[in-house]
């Protein structure tokens, strides 16, 4: 069929793909592009890439191209010739996979499943069009001389919107169970139908997905959902059973008629491609994932682990579990992870961290993150509308706001007034209020575990140090080897064997929380945990061991954890 018959106009395609198909012809080989691009043009949509069939081999196609092409691939060998950021995907023409007289296991072979798991004998191009999934992708254009080759009657199933399959069904969903995926996602994508007996068949075999290299999953994930049906094909994941081999533990607790995280981040994925706006893959698993890390985080916090501890072993273990299913890349999983944090630092909002929030360069992608929260009613609405407007104004407004919102801020960092007892598992922000004071640094001992508060000079943020770079240094290394607590070399002693010790002590003492082996001077506020100041050796040169002050800590909401 001529291609103006379809409708398909050269300008609408890549000048690479068509430099390749001219190459690859005029090397004497058949060239073709192939399959969904040929689709999307006779529909009138624009290809987001262009593939190439031919009879030419994978090794005559990188020397056709040389450097520009790479032979990928163990399943199925194809080469990928690149032009730039343009990578064309150029494969050769399948042989049928019922005929095996004379193949070996090297050339082809099957999965105890029944699935294809090497399929590299080559064959004719009439032999590689019963080897497709469906008549709409088994068109073939010819784009030097401007024909499309129709074996299967796809042109007239692509204008009736019908997805019919090449051969069995249930063979071809066996032979490569990725199939499946893709029915749903041209039914949501295209509005195609498929006859009820494959669906019926995609429900009673979705199980042979486990079967499928998780690697291969996150790539059919992410056309699932960056195609710009990212909702409907949610939805159809979920009617056929699809969904659960994808994100099982994110499946647990999807509600039926209650729209979550999962829902509302496709809608807004959805959204964001018709507005021709960038779609990252990590925000779509943060939000998918992030209803399982909540609930194990609270697991985990009932059974009395810290809110920062619980937080961030959840969201270590979520990623870790995920990946046995959709791999998720290391450097995605990076940036999902700076996602979590940050939108955790939005939420609390420290005046002294706004500006650098603002400025970090995953700082939208967590304040999108925030909104979703905000709008499944997990987070307050105050405070994502600051973060809208603090956005909007100009630089002077800005600080007037911070200023505002610091002091909101420390009133939310009030310890809690009038406790019977400390909490040893909690952090205590302020100095000065505190019920609890605490062994201070010089101060003396009740028996009680109290002291005297230091002098208003003693507390840090007092008297400004001054001095060269290197006298400080030499000063912290004065006292982190035993030198007297004024900065004083100490004497040899105290500077090998006590200094030492005392290091080796405070090493020992740093792993059993923060701060517990941190050495405490005269000027420091710093913690240290709750035990006798002389068990980590505190000393000055030749004096006394002097109290080394305790501070309690409060306990924090879920959205003012300190890690973050």
């Amino acid at each position: 069929m001529p291609a103006v018959e379809a409708g398909i106009d050269n300008q609408d395609i890549s000048e690479k793909a068509l430099h390749v198909v001219q190459e690859l012809q005029d090397a004497g080989f058949q060239a073709y592009l192939v399959g969904g691009c040929v689709r999307d043009l006779i529909i009138g949509t624009k290809p987001k890439d262009f593939d190439i069939a031919t009879d030419a081999t994978p090794e005559q196609v990188k020397k056709a191209f040389g450097r520009n092409a790479r032979i990928i691939g163990r399943r199925f060998k194809i080469v990928h010739v690149r032009f730039g950021y343009e990578v064309l995907e150029v494969a050769t023409f399948r042989a049928d996979a019922s005929d095996r007289d004379g193949v070996s296991s090297h050339e082809m072979s099957e999965g105890d499943q029944g699935q294809l798991l090497r399929d590299n004998v080559y064959g004719s191009i009439e032999e590689d069009v019963v080897r497709r999934d469906f008549t709409a992708n088994s068109l073939y254009y010819d784009s030097v001389n401007q024909e499309i080759l129709d074996f299967m009657g796809g042109i007239e199933d692509i204008r009736a919107k019908k997805l019919v399959s090449i051969g069995e069904p249930e063979q071809r969903f066996t032979e490569d169970p990725v199939r499946m995926l893709r029915v749903i996602r041209f039914a949501a994508k295209l509005g195609f139908d498929m006859e009820p007996e494959a669906m019926q068949m995609i429900e009673n075999q979705g199980k042979l997905l486990s079967h499928v290299s998780s690697a291969r999953l996150f790539e059919e994930v992410l056309k699932l959902f960056h195609g710009g049906a990212a909702y409907d094909t949610y939805l159809l994941l979920r009617k056929y059973g699809l969904f659960k081999y994808l994100f099982p533990f994110t499946d647990t607790m999807v509600v039926d008629g209650v729209e979550g995280m999962p829902e509302r981040a496709l809608q807004n994925t959805d959204r964001r491609v018709r507005e021709g706006k960038p779609v990252i893959p990590a925000f779509l698993f943060a939000c998918m994932m992030w209803d399982p890390v909540k609930a194990d985080a609270q697991v985990l916090m009932d059974d009395g682990a810290s809110e920062s501890h619980a937080w961030r072993v959840a969201m270590n273990d979520a990623l870790r579990d995920q990946n046995q299913y959709v791999a998720v890349p290391r450097r995605l999983a990076d940036i999902i992870l700076d996602i979590w944090n940050i939108h955790f630092r939005l939420i609390k909002r420290n005046p002294r961290m706004v500006k650098a929030s603002l400025n970090n360069r995953r700082f939208r992608a967590a304040y999108d993150f925030l909104l979703l929260r905000t709008l499944v009613h997990e987070v307050d609405e105050e405070i994502s509308e600051w973060w809208t407007r603090v956005q909007e104004v100009d630089a002077d407004e800005r600080d007037e706001m911070i200023a505002e919102v610091g002091k909101i801020y420390k009133q939310q960092r009030q310890p809690q007034q009038g406790n019977e007892e400390p909490n040893f598992n909690s952090v205590n922000y302020n100095v000065s209020t505190s019920d609890y004071e605490g062994v201070y640094v010089g101060g003396v001992d009740d028996g009680f575990g109290n002291g005297a508060k230091p002098k208003p000079q003693q507390r840090r943020g007092g008297k400004k140090k001054t001095g060269t770079r290197r006298g400080k240094k030499a000063k912290r290394n004065a006292r982190s080897n035993g030198g007297d607590l004024n900065g004083g070399a100490g004497n040899a002693r105290t500077q090998t064997e006590g200094g030492r010790r005392r290091k080796k002590r405070a090493k020992k003492a740093t792993r059993r929380g923060p701060g517990a082996g941190r050495r405490a001077s005269a000027g420091d506020q710093r913690y240290v945990d709750a035990r006798p100041a002389d068990e980590f050796g505190v000393t000055s040169s030749g004096a006394s061991k002097k109290k080394v002050k305790v501070r309690r800590k409060r306990k924090l909401s879920v959205d003012d954890s300190p890690h973050f």
